[in-house]
């Protein structure tokens, strides 16, 4: 919802697609009672006997705990007695009731037809109100559907509040009565909201009557009592919120202008004055009103300074966000002619901050300053000017000390440089910060910054990989949490010590993925050697052993996947039985879980296929029995979840590959293929993640290949190409699955061929050879195969004719490699 304090979007970050709002959260809404004249004496029930004490305490957002507290004994008074229309109010104002729209807006017409015979508009309103979220209609319909029982809904309100008690009679007072309205069309709102931004309706129209009759119940209440500082935030809130108003802002800042004169010391208020202020300058500032924009950039430095007779000279927090406010105002409106001027008043803004906070960053990070910096450069970025966007950029250097902050603008600029195709000069500033966060000792946000710099370096460096030296980035990496540098770790609290090295390794975990994709197999294990070294250890402590076997049990798998495909077989198997170890020791304290029990399928599956590579034929078939049995279990349990049927259609293909006949290889195979098609029949062709059925169609077109069947082999081929190409058309740039393409191919075009099939078998190879020099492009060498292709192609060619000039070119592309 749109109900958060908002104080105007002064920024977006142009091609980047990011807008940023300055936010800071909304003052806490006032208690019903305390602080008011009639401290709720007169407050009792309504006609239809709706508490409004219960109705205040729920409008005035009950806070979760109490919420679900609430909401239990209502849904058993409502099993007892269905038929308790209050009961059934209450706990849809709670949003618990959990039956079909239908069946809510139904209880909701009956209570509204109820409370129109005996005239009780607070039911009326709420009946009407939250009924909007039940419309099933679209359209102009829909629309008109909102706008009719908003307005109805308008006239209930006046009437709550017109026929407010005076003078000792019965119901609320006139106090009572505007905040209990007020509400009601505040809560409205957030609906409205729901309405707008989930069903794109056209109701601002009602919503802003909604807001205005909010705005006119609490202005009266505060109007009776202007020196009530009680009064002041349920206002501020709803000013704030109403879009509708191009004033108001003027509005916002008078009322709290009012508020902190009444009670200077109030944070709340202190801080919803600083708010306001800012939210009209970036709203004067996007109208090109500088020179209001910049009154109220004074009016936030006077803000920014301690109070007079204060015992500290250090800033608060709210004085903080005062200086931090007025020197971004200052620089976005000196920006639009004189950028360097700008970043000078941004570098002094954040000199002035660490003076006032003393150094303290828990005060004030300066991020909102080294935001608008980067904006600043990328302007001029954007528009070709270099110097002035270096400029900046080393102006703002200068006074930054940190290694985090500055690594957290120099990223952002080169995010920019990155947008604008300026590879080399984002680069450059990734590396620069990597160099210095490596030179400082570690923490949590240095090290967050440091592996954010390498992963984006990466993704630019893959796009040359000619160029770029990725070994030389792996080392970069290992060397940063060698064991010395977390040696100096040491000192920290054990929690928060663990806590570090977890984001580490997940950090590592995230890099050698990136490698993996991009089919960068040496590197990629140095990664996970250290990730594993990193894990070890901390999943030995008891206390925390159960929720850290799981990283470690990843870890396991990816390093076992990375020796494989180095074709260091023996590695790979003591990682997957590590791996399985872990497994069937979490599956033992949770054997109905749906994780544990899918991940075991899968751990022990790539157990077998390691025990099958190092000769081990019959362990390999003792770990798929195995595996084939937990599937089976997963399958009966969770029937309705996908995960059970691709866990048990993988077992089924590897036990597949261990059959010895083609028979046996067949039937499993056909079985994988069954539980992929019943999976595709549960879920639809839409969520169906065809990567499954491609695999089992490509053994068994492998199967029929191999034993000479060639057409049964295209048939499943031809199948496995096709679920292949939906899996690609999600993830286009995917190595795996275009390796996993030019694979197929191959296979296609040799049953083409033993079909005596030339013309299409050389039309598929031509294809295959176009994928594999993409990837190799990709990759920065040859890759799996590509000779071998290009050999077949000669073979077929010179079958066909006449096609000397392109087999020497051909001939030429193999001596290459």
């Amino acid at each position: 919802m749109r109900s958060g304090w908002r104080v105007g979007v002064w920024l977006v970050l142009g091609s980047f697609g990011l807008g940023l709002a300055f936010v800071s959260p909304p003052p806490a809404v006032a208690a019903p009672c305390p602080g008011e004249p009639t401290a709720c004496a007169t407050m009792g029930r309504t006609p239809l006997g709706l508490s409004y004490q219960t109705a205040l305490a729920i409008l005035q957002d009950m806070d979760e705990k109490d919420r679900q507290a609430r909401i239990e004994p209502l849904r058993k008074t409502l099993e007892a007695n269905p038929a308790d229309d209050l009961a059934r109010l209450e706990l849809i104002m709670l949003g618990g009731d959990d039956r079909k729209q239908a069946a809510i807006a139904a209880s909701l017409a009956d209570l509204l037809a109820k409370a129109g015979k005996v005239a009780d508009p607070v039911v009326a309103a709420l009946a009407r109100l939250l009924s909007i979220p039940t419309i099933d209609a679209e359209g102009e319909e829909a629309d008109a559907r909102i706008a009719a029982l908003v307005e109805a809904a308008l006239a209930d309100i006046k009437a709550v509040r017109s026929g407010a008690a005076r003078g000792g009679q019965a119901g609320p007072t006139r106090d009572d009565a505007d905040l209990l309205a007020g509400l009601i069309a505040r809560r409205a709102v957030f609906d409205l909201d729901e309405a707008i931004e989930d069903y794109d309706r056209d109701v601002g129209k009602a919503q802003a009557a909604l807001l205005q009759a909010s705005i006119e119940a609490f202005s009266a209440r505060l109007e009776r009592a202007p020196r009530d500082p009680a009064r002041f935030p349920l206002l501020v809130e709803v000013l704030r919120d109403n879009y509708y108003d191009a004033g108001r802002y003027d509005r916002l800042v008078e009322i709290c202008r009012r508020w902190t004169g009444v009670a200077p010391a109030d944070p709340k208020a202190r801080r919803s004055l600083v708010s306001a202020l800012a939210a009209r300058a970036d709203e004067r500032n996007l109208a090109d009103k500088t020179a209001s924009a910049l009154a109220d950039a004074e009016a936030l430095a006077v803000l920014a300074r301690p109070a007079a007779g204060s015992a500290s000279a250090r800033l608060d927090a709210i004085e903080s966000e005062a200086l931090v406010a007025s020197h971004r105002v200052r620089a976005v409106a000196q920006g639009k002619t004189e950028p360097v001027r700008a970043a000078t008043t941004l570098a002094e803004g954040l000199q002035q901050l660490h003076a006032g906070t003393q150094g303290d960053p828990a005060q004030g990070s300066g991020d909102d300053l080294i935001l608008a910096a980067a904006m600043l450069a990328g302007e001029r970025i954007d528009k070709q000017d270099a110097a002035t966007a270096e400029a900046i950029e080393t102006k703002l250097l200068s006074v930054l000390a940190e290694p985090e902050r500055r690594a957290q603008l120099r990223d952002m600029i080169a995010a920019r440089y990155q947008t604008k195709g300026e590879v080399e000069a984002a680069m450059r500033r990734y590396r620069q910060s990597m160099a210095e966060l490596a030179g400082v000792p570690l923490d949590g946000e240095k090290s967050w910054r440091f592996f954010a710099a390498a992963r984006n370096l990466f993704e630019l460096g893959r796009r040359d990989a000619r160029r770029f030296d990725t070994d030389a980035h792996a080392r970069a990496l290992i060397d940063y949490v060698a064991e010395p540098r977390l040696r100096t770790l040491e000192g920290l609290d054990g929690k928060e010590r663990a806590r570090l090295l977890l984001q580490i390794a997940a950090a590592l975990h995230t890099l050698a993925k990136r490698l993996e994709e991009a089919g960068i197999e040496a590197p990629r294990i140095r990664l996970l050697e250290r990730e594993v070294a990193l894990r070890e250890p901390l999943a030995r402590d008891p206390a925390e052993r159960a929720d850290r076997l799981d990283g470690l049990a990843n870890a396991y798998r990816d390093l076992s996947d990375a020796f494989d495909a180095a074709n260091r077989e023996k590695e790979a198997l003591d990682q997957a039985r590590k791996r399985v170890a872990i497994r069937r020791e979490l599956k033992e304290k949770n054997p109905s879980g749906f994780d544990e029990l899918s991940d075991t399928v899968w751990a022990l599956r790539d157990l077998g296929d390691e025990q099958r590579h190092v000769g081990d034929d019959k362990g390999a078939q003792a770990s798929y029995q195995e595996g084939a049995q937990v599937g089976a279990t997963l399958l009966e349990r969770f029937p309705d979840r996908g995960g059970s049927y691709e866990a048990m259609s993988a077992i089924q293909v590897a036990m597949g590959h261990a059959a010895r006949s083609t028979m046996m290889k067949l039937i499993h195979y056909k079985r994988a293929q069954a539980t992929n098609l019943a999976h595709l029949d549960k879920l639809g062709d839409k969520k169906f993640d065809q990567d499954f059925l491609a695999v089992s169609s490509i053994n068994i077109g492998d199967t029929y290949l191999e034993a000479g069947k060639y057409q049964a082999a295209l048939t499943h081929l031809g199948q496995a190409l096709e679920a292949s190409d939906k899996s690609l058309a999600e993830d286009p740039e995917n190595n795996s699955l275009l390796r996993r393409r030019a694979r197929i191919l191959d296979k296609i075009a040799r049953a083409e061929q033993g079909l005596d099939r030339t013309e299409p078998a050389i039309a598929t190879r031509r294809r295959q050879i176009e994928l594999l020099e993409k990837l190799a492009r990709l990759r920065g060498a040859a890759v799996e195969n590509q000779a071998d292709a290009y050999e077949a192609l000669i073979d077929l060619l010179s079958r066909s004719g006449d096609h000397a000039d392109e087999i020497a070119e051909i001939r030429r592309k193999v001596a290459a490699l």
